[in-house]
């Protein structure tokens, strides 16, 4: 199949040949037939070191030639927008156009997806259609218009891009059914761990460790595939795949323990992981945590405002009142406590920590730190205290990386020690260990665990205008996410996966503003009703444009982006040290 430049397109290209770059400008909102490809000039770049020109393609399914089964339910759907997306992305990378021109002339990109699949407005098949948003560099040596290479680029290469990557019959129906089967496997289990009980699950073969500490690409060589211990090992049922064994970490307290270096924390690293699901070839296709999961720990320097930690700190030095904790930088021991409560104002029913990211003092105050330092003395109630009444009170499990400390074994349900990258149950033997060397220590909490409370922002907190801009929501990887002018930092928030991710926490925190102003709900209430809105209209009904660069993270992660926002302080205080 041959896709033509329409006639009129090639003119006008041929016309801007040397004209100054704004008079790229006319092709801004103009949209041009090529059968069966609609192409529209969304937004054209105001000089060729700006962010390249967008552009969307619009196409009825049945003219792409996908059969409706590929796309007949959300989950279809989603799994047939990600290999699009990936399969466009595969077709640049062996594209051999290079144009010459300065800054980002030639460039042809979309929204970059890492490893995980989710909805994403990159691309997207609704009522019998599908829309693609990309991105090209509309050529131009300096200020001046580069009229053939630009013609190069719409009758050529970005046609041929088209057609190889979003037309059924140049794609491998077996990876598109594979695709589709993966995710629907994913979710399957997802299932299970509600059905069964489970926290999480890490199916046999599953490879675990990652190519690098900034790499979420699976290890290429020496990686050791996850095998169940035999006496820890369950078997479910999925669609596709069929029955899996591997091992399924019940509800309750499970400690991950074990020498350095022998997998502890990439298997928590994969449990957190989890809570989305990943692509064919990446190694963790069958690994799914509880949906809510939420990794805590330790984040040195937050912010955090009205947040009862009163459970795990009372009477700190210089603070009056930790039932409506406050402060511009929190210590390690205090931002844990304040994780926790706001993972369960968030309703979260697991909790990930790892003791190399975790306050020493918070999580543990052994026998000889009581007898030195007494209770009386010591405002922190350390998480040993407190993790009981957790499980209990808000039906929350917690799963923790622990190699350095004993103490945990009387409140543990299952304990794993991972030798050399493979889990084996030491549960019996621990209790056994803790039977006959008891520590003398006692527990400190001195009253119950206090109820968490659903907190309220007033909305005159939340500005998203900056100078003439009436709305400024700007991402920088997943660390940084600018608005208006306030900056969030979300370096710790451990669970954010693309930086379109933590875009997008912007648009819905826009959202929730208006929803605060009218009906005076909470922070999460008001949350919920925004994703309600999103699941019945979509990702793009919140933001001005069809940006096509952005991904839905969860509430948990829009939550613990508002919970960081630094609003104009309206109290003075110092906090206590650790």
């Amino acid at each position: 199949m041959t896709t033509s430049i329409p006639e009129k397109l090639k003119q006008t290209l041929v016309d801007l040949d040397g004209k100054g770059y704004k008079a790229y400008k006319k092709l801004q909102g103009t949209s041009w037939s090529y059968p069966p490809f609609l192409m529209k000039f969304e937004h054209v770049q105001g000089d060729s070191f700006a962010f390249p020109s967008r552009l969307s393609i619009t196409l009825a399914m049945a003219d792409a030639g996908f059969p409706e089964i590929l796309f007949a339910t959300a989950t279809r759907r989603l799994a047939l927008e990600d290999f699009l997306l990936r399969s466009f992305h595969q077709r640049c990378a062996r594209s051999q156009f290079r144009s010459r021109g300065s800054g980002k002339s030639g460039v042809i990109t979309a929204l970059v997806p890492g490893q995980k699949i989710l909805k994403r407005n990159a691309v997207l098949i609704k009522d019998d259609a599908m829309r693609f948003i990309l991105f090209a560099g509309l050529p131009a040596d300096g200020r001046k218009v580069l009229g053939k290479e630009c013609l190069e680029m719409f009758a050529e290469i970005l046609p041929r891009l088209w057609r190889e990557s979003l037309l059924a019959d140049s794609l491998d129906a077996a990876k598109i059914r594979a695709h589709i089967a993966t995710l629907e496997d994913y979710e399957a289990l997802q299932g299970e761990l509600k059905k069964n009980g489970w926290a999480a699950f890490i199916g046999n073969g599953s490879l675990l460790p990652r190519a690098s500490g900034v790499s979420d690409l699976p290890l290429a060589k020496d990686g050791v595939a996850f095998i169940a211990p035999e006496d820890f090992t369950a078997t479910v049922s999925l669609p596709h795949k069929g029955n899996v064994a591997g091992m399924a970490i019940p509800d309750g307290v499970t400690l991950i323990v074990g020498g350095g270096f022998h997998g502890k924390s990439a298997l928590l690293s994969a449990i957190q992981s989890a809570v989305y699901p990943h692509i064919p070839g990446d190694g963790r296709e069958t690994v799914a945590a509880i949906e809510s999961a939420v990794k805590i720990r330790a984040e040195d320097g937050r912010s955090a405002r009205d947040v009862d930690i009163s459970s795990f700190m009372d009477k700190l030095p210089l603070v009056n009142n930790t039932a409506s904790f406050s402060t511009q930088s929190a210590s390690g021991s205090t931002s844990q406590a304040v994780n926790i409560i706001e993972a369960l104002e968030c309703e979260t029913k697991l909790l990930l920590m790892d003791e190399d990211t975790c306050a020493t003092n918070f999580m543990v105050r052994d026998a000889r730190m009581q007898a030195l330092v007494h209770a009386e003395k010591e405002p922190v109630t350390a998480l040993i205290d407190r993790i009981d009444e957790i499980v209990e009170k808000f039906g929350a499990s917690v799963i923790m990386v622990m190699g350095g400390s004993g103490d945990y074994f009387e409140s543990a349900c299952h304990i794993i020690a991972m030798e050399w990258f493979q889990p084996k149950l030491v549960t019996e033997q621990a209790r056994q260990i803790a039977k006959a060397h008891p520590t003398g220590r006692r527990k400190e909490s001195k009253s119950p665990f206090q109820k968490v409370s659903k907190r309220r922002t007033d909305p005159g907190d939340l500005a998203f205008s900056r100078g003439r801009k009436e709305t400024v929501i700007q991402a920088r990887g997943v660390d940084t996410l600018s608005l208006g002018c306030a900056e969030v930092d979300a370096h710790f928030i451990e669970q954010l996966a693309e930086t379109g991710q933590l875009e997008m926490c912007g648009w819905i925190l826009k959202r929730l503003k208006t929803l605060l102003t009218k009906d005076g709900i909470s922070n999460f209430a008001g949350l919920k009703e925004v994703y309600r809105e999103i699941g019945e209209r979509g990702i793009d009904s919140l933001t001005d444009y069809e940006t096509g660069l952005l991904a839905l993270p969860r509430i948990h992660e829009a939550m613990a982006i508002l919970n960081r926002l630094r609003p104009p302080p309206k109290r003075s205080g110092i906090e206590g040290g650790q």
